[in-house]
């Protein structure tokens, strides 16, 4: 049994910038080991045989770099679904561990046996037509075990596994063939300890539910489509047997070669012709199954490969065809980070349901060691994405651990010049906008902060404040050009795949780099303010407050336009920013509103990137708009959420029109979410914790019911509404420790206490 779960408390408190206790007690005497230069394995095996003094549950502590699989006795040493061990993060700073806790037996003789891959750690050229994001390496694979068992040169022995070849980007090769003996096995030698401090991993990531295929289409005898009728991130599974040395082959894809065709198309599985793949070499007995121990990929459809073995090719007679391997089957298991369910959303429009279930495989898909930005081609941290989207995150899934590992990614990649870069943890270096945006390095300010509104807990913003500080000074600084204007920021990547689509007569809008970046240094500064008032800083406070107002004239003198109420070039997302930030004179919110509701309705579409998609929902459901986004979500003839359904789409798509070379599988457009549980079922946070909370639904037409639910630490948020023929009815469940006001059409507010009440109403 796996000890891989620790309350956010502790894990925050952990990470104190030195080794834990904990840490220094289960590693004493353990020495790092790695395979000798000379055996230079793909996927070296590490084994060892102990015994225990004592019955019961002994402590077994593992870290693996880059990534690693144990065995004990021959079995998983956790539940045997845990994957991607120890969990990616920047290894010059830290490199966590793993705590198992298997019960043994005293005086019984144990063989612990753990492989190592590669990971993010290392990635490899993978050599020609096999893709890969980027190339780079933090040190050679090593290990260190502690615990009731310790790594040494003495004791530990090391051997090629049967991995061949193992990418985080291209794949796992497995030859059935390769067998540990004797005469492979060979003393490890001395490692150099790694720079990063040894931190317990707050979580980590399992292999879920199986998935079994939809359908099987046979391309031709040596080759087969597999469909599994969900794009998510899977491990795949497959059976066959045939010669020894034959060989299957996998690749993978997220879309057909087109209508009807029962072959897959590469995109987007890689770039410049370059794939995936996954190539299993039989031994030759019988049924073998082929799991890929470290890889994981985003997918819908399996290519597979059959080849015959090499020999029986090269013997063949000419006319005669050498034996093919024989598929058996495939399976596929959801892997995804191990967090909790919060939440639920169902409602009577079909459509919204499936567009729920866009949203909420993209999410799974995306939620790993990181919070990745597709499960494919990148697999990287790409930062806007985990405070600009956090909420719906939040709203279906308890990601506290993931937001707080994430903050240390952030720090651990922050420079010494106080800038933070758009991936964390940042395992290779990009350029220009792609190395740092404000609307992505202001995670590092954003997250801490909305950790307490979400849970009542600052820990996060005590543990960060000072690299939040220093994140902040580094913009400052950017944000002082006379010629651009004082407090005006460069800006960056912008609003990120502004939408580009044009009615008649509706120009394209983009708003400008500089605007979005300008309008993330106000929010960074407001927010900073209140992060110091908690922390009781009250100078600083106030001098974020001012440098806040200073911001404010600035941006507005840049780019507010009085004569026709609007920001800049009068885009969605110019306009939305500017209410939802605090940016624009309250006064002017009506004719600011009246502006995008025009720009949306004459557009018959979103106008904006993933930027300023949330703040546009923000506002108009802030603003009494909700039919506007009713109407721009059903829509399935102009690019939205609608349109992805229409489409096909399994998961959220990267860009509103569905266009092919994009990836099928990001959460960063899932923002409706935001929007189902915040109009739809009506559930509002008025303090932090949700200590106090709003149900105000929004009783739509042609919208007869809706269901919806968020677990709180206290309890579960319930609430449930439906029309029926002699008016509605609308049940809220309130947890412990919580007050909520409920709201119902043309009656006061009702303070409601914990417990369920059910309220009728209309005819």
């Amino acid at each position: 049994m796996a000890r891989m779960s620790l309350t956010l408390a502790v894990f925050t408190a952990a990470f104190s910038g030195f080794a834990s206790s904990d840490a220094d007690a289960l590693f004493n005497g353990a020495k790092w080991i790695e395979q000798p230069a000379e055996l230079n394995a793909a996927a070296p095996r590490f084994t060892t045989t102990f015994k225990v003094d004592r019955d019961g549950p002994a402590e077994i502590a593992i870290c693996g770099l880059g990534q690693y699989i144990a065995t004990l006795n021959g079995k998983p040493i956790g539940r045997g679904d845990e994957f991607n061990l120890p969990g990616w993060t920047r290894t010059t700073k830290t490199c966590f561990y793993n705590v198992f806790t298997p019960s043994l037996k005293a005086g019984e003789e144990n063989t612990l046996a753990v492989t190592l891959g590669n990971g993010m750690y290392n990635v490899p050229d993978p050599g020609a037509g096999l893709y890969t994001k980027f190339k780079g390496s933090e040190g050679g694979k090593k290990l260190i075990v502690g615990g009731v068992v310790k790594s040494s040169l003495e004791e530990w022995k090391v051997a090629p596994s049967e991995i061949v070849r193992t990418h985080v980007y291209s794949g796992d090769d497995i030859d059935h063939r390769v067998l540990m003996n004797e005469l492979q096995l060979v003393h490890p030698v001395a490692a150099e300890t790694p720079k990063g401090v040894l931190r317990e991993a707050p979580f980590v990531c399992r292999l879920q539910e199986t998935r079994l295929p939809v359908r099987t289409m046979r391309v031709s005898d040596s080759e087969l489509t597999v469909d599994f009728g969900q794009n998510a991130a899977y491990v795949p599974t497959v059976v066959a047997n045939g010669p020894r040395g034959s060989r299957v082959e996998i690749q993978f894809s997220e879309i057909p070669l087109g209508p009807g065709e029962t072959r897959i198309t590469k995109k987007p599985g890689g770039y410049h012709g370059t794939v995936a793949r996954c190539a299993f070499t039989l031994a030759g007995n019988g049924d073998e199954t082929f799991t890929p121990p470290f890889f994981y990929y985003g997918f819908r459809y399996l290519k597979v490969l059959l080849f015959p073995a090499e020999e029986d090719r090269a013997s063949s007679r000419p006319g005669q065809s050498p034996a093919l391997p024989k598929f058996v089957s495939a399976s596929a298991r959801v892997v995804m980070a191990d967090a909790p369910r919060a939440g639920s959303f169902a409602c009577s429009i079909k459509l919204f349901n499936q567009i729920h279930d866009l949203c909420w495989w993209a999410q799974r898909s995306n939620m790993q060691s990181v919070f990745t930005d597709c499960p494919h081609r990148e697999k990287l941290g790409w930062q806007e994405q985990d405070h600009i989207h956090a909420d719906q995150i939040r709203w279906g899934w308890n990601a506290d651990a993931m937001f707080a590992k994430t903050c240390m990614d952030l720090a651990d990649s922050q420079l010494a010049d106080g800038m933070v870069p758009d991936i964390a943890p940042e395992f290779t270096v990009f350029r220009g906008g792609f190395r740092h945006s404000i609307e992505w390095g202001a995670s590092m300010i954003q997250i801490p902060w909305q950790q307490y509104e979400w849970t009542g807990d600052d820990s996060l913003i005590r543990r960060y404040y000072d690299n939040m500080v220093a994140y902040h000074r580094y913009i400052r600084a950017q944000s002082q050009n006379e010629k651009r204007g004082r407090f005006i920021t460069p800006g960056g990547l912008g609003d990120w795949y502004q939408q580009t689509v044009s009615a008649a007569k509706r120009p394209l809008r983009r708003t400008s780099i500089d605007f979005t970046a300008t309008a993330f240094y106000y929010l960074n500064a407001a927010t900073l303010a209140k992060c110091a008032g908690m922390l009781g800083k009250d100078n600083e406070a106030a001098a974020f407050r001012t440098e806040a107002e200073n911001i404010k004239k600035a941006f507005n003198a840049k780019w507010w336009h009085p004569e026709t109420h609007c920001y800049e070039n009068n885009s969605q997302t110019a306009n939305s920013m500017a209410i939802a930030f605090g940016l624009s004179d309250p006064a002017e919110t009506a004719a600011i509103v009246s502006n995008i509701v025009e720009d949306v309705r004459g557009r018959g579409a979103v106008g904006t990137g993933e930027i300023g998609y949330p703040y546009l929902l923000q506002v108009l459901m802030e603003n009494g708009q909700n039919d506007v986004i009713f109407d721009m979500t059903a829509d399935t003839t102009k690019p939205g959420y609608g349109y992805m359904v229409a489409k096909g789409n399994t998961s959220c798509h990267e860009a509103w029109d569905c266009r092919e070379g994009s990836s099928f599988n990001h959460f960063m457009m899932a923002d409706i979410v935001n929007w189902f549980y915040g109009a739809l079922a009506g559930i509002k946070r008025t303090s932090p914790g949700f200590k106090t909370f709003t149900v105000a639904p929004e009783f739509l037409p042609g919208l007869d019911w809706v269901q919806a639910s968020h677990k709180l630490a206290s309890g579960e948020i319930k609430v449930d509404w439906r029309k029926e023929n002699n008016g509605t009815r609308l049940t809220v469940t309130v947890p412990a420790g919580t007050v909520a006001s409920v709201r119902i059409p043309g009656s006061p507010a009702v303070t409601q206490q914990p417990g369920t009440q059910v309220y009728t109403f209309g005819k």
